[in-house]
C-alpha cells in the first residue's frame, strides 16, 4: 500500500510540474524579416525608382506565386499591369532566391 501512494504522489507531482508545461513562451516571438512577396515589391519598386519599368508597376497586383527547382529553388512572382498598352509586356516575373534576394526581373520567364 505505501509503494501505491508514493506512485501515486509521485505521478500528481510530475503533472503539476513545469516540464508538462509548453516549453516556448508564447509572448516571446522572434521578429520576422520581410515576406517573399514584400521583397519581390521592393525589387519591382527599385526598378521603378531607376526607371527601368514604368511608375504604373508600382500598383500592378501579384496574380502568381510559384517555386521552381532551378539553381538550388527559386520563387517567381508574376505580377499584372493592366496599364500597360502593349500586351507583351504587362506580366512581370520576379526571380528571387529562397533567401530572398533578386535574381532577375522580366516580361519573360527566363
Amino acid at each position: 500500500m505505501r509503494k501505491l501512494i508514493l506512485i501515486a504522489s509521485f505521478a500528481a507531482l510530475g503533472l503539476t510540474s513545469p516540464a508538462v508545461a509548453h516549453p516556448e513562451d508564447e509572448g516571446m516571438s522572434m521578429p520576422r524579416g520581410p515576406s517573399t512577396t514584400e521583397l519581390a515589391q521592393e525589387a519591382v519598386n527599385n526598378l521603378v525608382a531607376q526607371k527601368k519599368l514604368p511608375a504604373s508597376w508600382t500598383s500592378a497586383k501579384m496574380t502568381k506565386f510559384d517555386f521552381r527547382e532551378k539553381n538550388g529553388g527559386q520563387y517567381v512572382l508574376t505580377y499584372e499591369n493592366a496599364k500597360v498598352k502593349e500586351v507583351a509586356k504587362r506580366k512581370l516575373f520576379v526571380v528571387l532566391t529562397t533567401d530572398g534576394k533578386l535574381v532577375s526581373a522580366g516580361h519573360k520567364l527566363v
